[in-house]
């Protein structure tokens, strides 16, 4: 079957790989659509991925096979693959904390083939059912969301207070709209891509910025600051920029990812008591509830959602467009 096989830094290839046999507790998945992740981009862009392996870790499809354990599942199913698959057995597992197994984690497009290729077998237990009034190509969103969900919850957010979303990528544009459903009193985004602001305003944020200005989130926040300030793009000068936003005693969740080291002067942070809240991924709760949201119009994928490609067009069309500073493009999927 034919997959994009990720060889190290701005290396994709189109190759044949063996279509794989489900094992016992295993479903085999016919992939419909395949999403283009901002951690994909950032492996891509340095190399921080194992290799070689079939990224995407974004991917829904139909059920075509199955080992003889999997009760639940039927041919013909439509399903989105939790790419998280912890192994429930370890210290963290067992604290809760799923998202961070230490033990026998495989990350479906990460350590182990993902969605970028004709079929995946994956295990039955990270399938979520994908309702009928979801059309396929909004199958690919529940890891932005999830991880959205986990962020507010890990804030934790307060119905009535006020936001600030830096960074309108994927998992920016949903977490503002959860935001606005979990009861955000003044929401602010910022984003200095023109194209991906104009898709924000359609969800009409309080106050809606291309670049960051201090004096407006204040006048929009009664001169004290956001209660909560959600950095979704892992760039140091936003990071750094969080203090003048976020209130005294106001928290910062950090949701954008950066493997490159920096300097961070954390001396505002300590003077005005404010919190640092990390998150990552997401659990099983969030990823179910995320297709919920969805298949009850409270999440809207279809504004973020902007292009549909090719396998074959990949690199050309997938990663070297998406990670251009100007790019029109939001999602991209890719369809094997």
């Amino acid at each position: 079957m034919k997959a994009a096989l990720y060889e190290g830094k701005e290396t994709i290839r189109i190759v044949d790989i063996p279509k794989p046999i489900p094992k016992a507790d295993e479903v085999l998945v016919k992939i419909k659509y395949a999403g283009i992740c901002g951690s994909d981009l950032e492996g891509y862009k340095t190399g921080l991925y194992p290799v070689p392996v079939v990224m995407g870790h974004e991917a829904c499809g139909v059920i075509e096979e199955f080992g003889p354990n999997v009760k639940k599942w039927k041919v013909g199913d439509r399903v989105v693959i939790n790419p998280v698959m912890p192994c429930g057995k370890c210290y963290w597992c067992l604290k809760g904390y799923t998202n961070i197994c230490e033990a026998e984690f495989e990350g479906f497009g990460l350590f182990k083939n993902g969605g970028f290729t004709e079929y995946a077998s994956v295990p039955a237990s990270s399938l979520v059912p994908l309702p009928d009034t979801i059309p396929d190509k909004h199958g690919t969103v529940y890891d932005q969301i999830a991880t959205g969900l986990l962020a507010v919850r890990e804030g934790p957010f307060i119905t009535g207070e006020s936001a600030v979303v830096l960074g309108l990528g994927t998992i920016g544009q949903f977490l503002m709209q959860i935001l606005k459903i979990s009861g955000a009193r003044k929401l602010i985004v910022i984003e200095k891509n023109k194209h991906r602001l104009e898709v924000a305003k359609k969800f009409n944020p309080d106050v809606a910025l291309n670049k960051t200005i201090i004096g407006k989130v204040k006048g929009a926040t009664e001169r004290r600051g956001a209660d909560f300030v959600f950095e979704c793009t892992g760039r140091p000068a936003a990071i750094n920029a969080t203090s003048s936003l976020v209130r005294k005693g106001g928290t910062v969740v950090q949701v954008g990812v950066s493997d490159t080291p920096f300097e961070i002067s954390y001396l505002p942070f300590i003077m005005n008591h404010n919190k640092i809240q990390c998150v990552y991924a997401y659990h099983q709760k969030d990823f179910e509830y995320a297709v919920e949201l969805v298949a009850k119009k409270l999440i809207d994928p279809e504004p973020i959602v902007t292009k549909i490609i090719s396998l074959d067009d990949i690199v050309e069309e997938g990663f070297q467009e998406a990670i251009k500073p100007d790019t029109k493009e939001i999602k991209i999927i890719v369809e094997p």
